[in-house]
């Protein structure tokens, strides 16, 4: 017996989506789903031991999408589904030809980009009904445009925004496609949040899969309709408050992520004191938990009168905005509020704490325009690390990274940090604490002081805008005007503290704060710590850099400052090894 979700059908044949379909309801559950075809391909040993072993590939993407028409009180006629712009859709919806069963590359006789459902006679959508239909291979920015027509003859027009929607995958020139699954709601009577109750109430509606249609807007984007007084809301659970495992480089996230699109349109949260006491590991944590593929959360800010205190016991990776974003889009995000730590961390268990804890990329992550006034504070925990078990906090962004399988970056452009840093843990930066992967910072700009105390001796890493750079990782267009200090003797550049990859690129990358610390040595000279960075063993690129800051020993608090000038600046720019090729003064300047 073979079960198949769809129809199989013959490789020779001519597989296809029709420009046109009718759909059927038994009651309110479609049958006849999707009529998009299997290939189905003899596996290696076949008939081995006289069994026909077949393995067997969806050919088309499927789009499940929820329909509420809210108020429309005429029955529904058709549903067109066409790109919402025409000059950023690449592919095809409908499409007929043939396909090559080992690769499942479609040779195409005919493609089209109107795809029209009709509802049999009678379909009421004033309550929602789910949806299934194939679509072809297509990618866009701007997604779907969705049109109703009724049986009055009126039609009715909602764009499905997804940013960065892709129905299919190519790696080794073979094609895979993807379930778009999502909570997509058209057609439902505009709303959004206007009070604490309706946000509480909303985050629970995530949490469990429900409807989101109330809390949307005419473009399907849940709305603040105006500034949220939270000072009612003595406990809070996360937006999306799903659970995540993170074996290095490789993230599993289960549970109900937020997967749609939150527009705070410019309103501010008030009088929301945030208290993380998660004591479960692997539990993102924030006003969002965890931000899911196709995500985005924009236009938003935290009053000063705000605040967010960890005090986690357990593995958590925690920011005021959202604990973790996956393939997902930050923008446009003013935290005026204050973040402590004051938790268990034990080594070994990863802590981060930032307007975004942690950041993770298969297919692309963007946080941009996003700025942070908020001081931060922070103990160690009983966390002796500084490498990725640390605790890390950040202005922006605590841990950066993406999939071991994937080259796409987590993007973090026009970011800006003027919140001061005080804290006792193995990493502090005023960007990103670490970006480990495939991490592009861009244009960001750190005002902020870091004061660092690391209980371990000389064991700290520490940079104003980042501590650490991994494969891929880049810095371009980025600026420290903040102090650095480590009165414990940390390792620390103003930058960066590690320059840990041959791939790492730094472009027009500026630095005018202090760096001061302990681990200097006049006998050594530089031990780990410098103006630019720490230390930089490898053959990474520096283009038209400036180093121009001051060098100094912290000496119980009465600094002891080099001096550094135009004409001695490049023997403190930092540790240079002589596989360090590129760290000349040609590249790395002062001005």
């Amino acid at each position: 017996p073979l079960t198949a979700y769809y129809p199989a059908t013959d490789v020779s044949g001519t597989v296809g989506i029709d420009p046109r379909r009718t759909l059927v309801f038994s009651t309110d559950t479609q049958v006849a789903i999707a009529q998009a075809p299997l290939v189905g391909t003899p596996k290696e040993g076949n008939l081995s031991q006289g069994q026909l072993l077949l393995s067997f590939s969806n050919i088309f993407s499927v789009i499940e999408l929820t329909v509420d028409a809210g108020e429309i009180s005429s029955e529904a006629k058709t549903l067109t589904v066409e790109p919402a712009d025409p000059s950023d859709f690449q592919g095809s919806l409908t499409v007929s030809g043939t396909v090559d069963p080992q690769t499942l590359a479609i040779t195409a006789s005919a493609t089209g980009n109107v795809l029209t459902l009709e509802f049999p006679s009678g379909t009421d959508l004033r309550k929602s009904l789910t949806v299934k239909f194939p679509v072809g291979r297509f990618s866009t920015l701007s997604g779907l445009k969705l049109t109703l027509e009724t049986a009055d003859g009126k039609t009715y027009g909602r764009n499905i925004y997804k940013t960065g929607l892709t129905s299919y995958e190519e790696k080794d020139g073979r094609f895979t496609v993807r379930h778009l699954g999502k909570e997509l709601y058209a057609f439902a009577q505009a709303g959004g949040i206007s009070r604490a109750a309706d946000l509480v109430e909303f985050a629970a509606a995530v949490n469990s899969g429900a409807s989101l249609s109330k809390w949307m807007n005419a473009e399907g984007k849940v709305v603040l309709l105006n500034d949220i007084d939270m000072s009612g809301v003595t406990s809070w659970t996360p937006i999306g408050n799903a659970s995540m495992t993170w074996a290095p480089n490789v993230l599993t996230v289960s549970g109900n992520a937020f997967e749609g699109w939150f527009d705070g349109q410019g309103h501010s949260l008030k009088n929301f004191a945030m208290v993380c006491d998660n004591s479960t590991a692997g539990k993102p944590w924030g006003l969002f938990g965890i931000l899911g593929e196709g995500a985005v959360v924009e236009n938003l800010v935290f009053d000063s009168t705000c605040s967010l205190s960890v005090k986690a016991t357990a593995q958590t990776d925690c920011g005021i905005l959202a604990g973790l974003m996956n393939d997902a889009t930050v923008r446009n995000i003013t935290n005026n509020a204050p973040m402590s730590f004051d938790g268990a961390a034990p080594d070994n268990n990863r802590m981060t704490m930032a307007v975004i804890g942690f950041a993770n990329a298969v297919r692309g992550a963007v946080i941009e325009n996003v700025v942070n006034e908020g001081n931060i504070t922070a103990k160690s925990g009983g966390n002796t690390k500084n490498g990725g078990t640390a605790v890390q906090v950040a202005g922006i962004c605590g841990f950066s990274t993406n999939d071991q399988a994937s080259v796409k970056t987590v993007m973090v452009r026009n970011c800006l940090n003027r919140g001061n840093i005080e804290s006792a843990t193995g990493r502090a930066s005023g960007i990103v604490a670490s970006c480990n992967r495939y991490t592009v910072l861009s244009g960001c700009t750190n005002y902020g002081s870091n004061f660092n105390n690391f209980a371990t001796s000389g064991g700290a890493r520490i940079g104003n805008i980042t501590c650490i750079t991994g494969t891929g990782s880049a810095l371009e267009d980025c600026t420290n005007y903040g102090d650095l200090i480590c009165s414990t003797g940390g390792a620390c550049g103003g930058i960066i503290c590690l320059v840990n990859d041959n791939s790492n690129k730094f472009t027009r990358v500026k630095q005018y704060g202090k760096v001061i610390s302990d681990k200097y040595d006049e006998t050594t000279k530089l031990s780990y710590v410098g103006v630019f960075f720490g230390q930089c063993s490898k053959s990474a690129s520096f283009t038209d850099c400036i180093s121009h800051g001051d060098l100094g020993k912290y000496n119980k608090g009465k600094y002891q400052m080099v001096g550094v000038t135009a004409e001695n600046y490049f023997s403190y720019v930092g540790q240079i090894g002589s596989t360090a090729t590129n760290c000349t003064d040609v590249n790395i300047r002062w001005e």
